[in-house]
């Protein structure tokens, strides 16, 4: 089934003065596929996708989009786990776990654990790992980067459940950055929850961290909502099972229906399609 292609645009970019990096993007076209992929889920449960796919997009956006990068996040609240896949050929995807409705609860809640990885077709992947802190989604993010990749930065995301508008900022200064421009850039952070999210464009927030217009864009991407699956690739899968598991998966012969987690597609297959693929007899 063909998939929509919902873009969103990231920027990375380094302020006229080169005291500070950041990357900002809109997120809000993610939404629609989320919404689509999973109609299960709650608002709020899609709000919190979309925040963790727009963390991992800010952090491929440090690597120039050249690596894959994966965000997990095992929760103890209502989200038992949310999973964030971004490609570097401009793909994205995401799933969300949900043990229970969240009511009046955060829907990540610590004890948890928060799994970063990062690959590149050249090498084996680093994967990193760190225990949930205290504070929202943005608050692990930024403890990951201090912690793992020693790295000081500011994280800010954003997600509105009746409307989709989301996005995220990821701001980082470099070594060596004054004093009086730090304390403008904090002054600036902050002063963003008064800018509604819909105004919040990947060039507005330059001009907002830049504190004016001249930032230098080192990159930039647009980053589609599409999932990896597919017939071909699921019956390789299965494949693998073996013989004694194939017959447990066909009772009587009936046929197999296998739903993707991260877009919602269904595939139906039957025993006799495995055997066209060379499979157990």
């Amino acid at each position: 089934m063909p998939q929509p292609p919902y873009a969103a645009r990231v920027i990375r970019a380094l302020t006229s003065d080169h005291q500070v990096r950041f990357a900002a993007l809109n997120a809000s076209p993610l939404w629609d596929g989320v919404r689509r992929g999973h109609p299960q889920l709650e608002a709020g449960a899609c709000a919190v996708l979309v925040e963790l796919l727009a963390a991992t997009l800010l952090l491929q956006s440090r690597t120039f989009f050249s690596e894959r990068v994966q965000l997990l996040l095992k929760a103890s609240g209502p989200a038992k786990s949310v999973v964030a896949d971004a490609w570097p050929d401009g793909g994205i995807r995401g799933m969300l776990d949900a043990r229970c409705p969240a009511g009046t609860r955060s829907w990540l809640e610590p004890p948890g654990l928060l799994q970063v990885m990062r690959s590149n077709p050249a090498g084996q992947p680093y994967i990193g790992k760190l225990a949930m802190v205290e504070g929202p989604l943005q608050a692990q993010v930024e403890a990951y980067l201090l912690q793992s990749e020693q790295v000081q930065a500011s994280v800010t995301l954003w997600c509105e459940p009746g409307t989709g508008e989301s996005g995220g900022l990821l701001v980082e200064p470099l070594p060596g950055c004054p004093p009086e421009r730090m304390a403008a850039l904090v002054a600036a952070l902050e002063g963003l929850e008064v800018v509604p999210f819909w105004e919040r464009s990947p060039e507005f927030l330059g001009t907002w961290v830049n504190q004016g217009e001249g930032a230098e864009i080192l990159a930039s991407a647009e980053m589609k909502y599409r999932c990896r699956c597919g017939r071909a690739a699921l019956l390789q899968t299965l494949l693998g099972f073996g013989q004694e598991r194939v017959q447990e998966m066909f009772p009587a012969g009936a046929p197999l229906e296998v739903r993707c987690d991260y877009c919602g597609q269904v595939y139906a297959i039957s025993r006799e399609d495995l055997m066209g693929e060379g499979g157990p007899a």
